[in-house]
């Protein structure tokens, strides 16, 4: 693959992406699915930092409506194409988490490793509170900090450093220049924190709904860290992400929309 011309590399990356994002929206729609009031199908879901708006567009044909949002212009391309040629219940907007104001709108909001780009992570989470629906639920996924292999250049400890030194071994090793936009992501005391903030979501620790259709779910050493959480709780702390589902409380007195 190496020898192809890199737009050709590009188009293979993408269709990739593309192929295994059917996978990833029937892992968040089973996942989700214990935590709702109502049926999948029946919801109104936002993919926050949707990317190119494969997953989104995946999530349209198992949900009601599903809007993406993603403020990098180079992958809202694909998603503003995806969403006017192919999806009539798939609405997507160029937008910063920053931005977002929708309240009440949504019964399910995906973060699938969005979290750890996020300098503002308590007002992000906020956001996405004020969003849901009661009895709506966040789907959360994120690196684990002190994973000893970082997610995104899988370099040894990169997430360990500071910035300033994690960009002279992102550009020593030719990985990259900057680890900024990828620095965020929280331990698991600071991840348990984070979620104490927003009293209005009742957050738990999970493990996907199918393994299976989970990246290298199909291996005996992913089997058995599912089966190894599912039995000590305890070992979220050194796990390698943290998937979080956070429901929406019902105020008191009021039934679930």
């Amino acid at each position: 693959m190496d020898a192809l011309p890199e737009y050709e590399r590009t188009t293979l990356r993408m269709v990739e992406r593309r192929r295994l994002a059917t996978g990833f929206a029937k892992q968040i729609a089973l996942t989700t699915g214990p935590f709702l009031d109502k049926p999948f199908s029946e919801c109104d879901v936002v993919d926050v930092g949707c990317g190119y708006g494969y997953t989104a567009l995946e999530l349209g044909k198992l949900c009601r409506t599903v809007v993406g949002i993603e403020p990098n212009g180079a992958l809202a391309e694909e998603a503003n194409r995806l969403a006017a040629e192919e999806a009539p219940n798939f609405t997507f907007r160029t937008q910063s988490i920053n931005d977002f104001d929708d309240r009440e709108r949504f019964d399910v909001a995906v973060l699938d490793n969005v979290l750890e780009h996020l300098d503002a992570q308590p007002d992000a989470l906020e956001r996405i509170a004020n969003a849901l629906r009661p009895g709506g639920v966040a789907y959360i996924l994120v690196p684990n900090k002190l994973w000893p292999i970082e997610a995104h250049y899988a370099l040894p400890f990169l997430s360990w450093m500071p910035v300033p030194l994690a960009n002279r071994y992102l550009r020593l090793t030719k990985r990259g220049h900057d680890y900024t936009d990828a620095s965020y992501a929280p331990g698991y005391i600071r991840m348990r924190k984070l979620l104490a903030q927003r009293p209005e979501l009742e957050a738990t620790f999970t493990v996907p709904g199918d393994v299976s259709l989970a990246e290298g779910g199909g291996s005996k050493i992913y089997t058995l860290g599912v089966a190894a959480l599912r039995r000590f709780p305890a070992l979220w702390a050194i796990s390698k992400a943290f998937l979080v589902v956070a429901r929406k409380r019902t105020p008191v007195g009021q039934q679930p929309g």
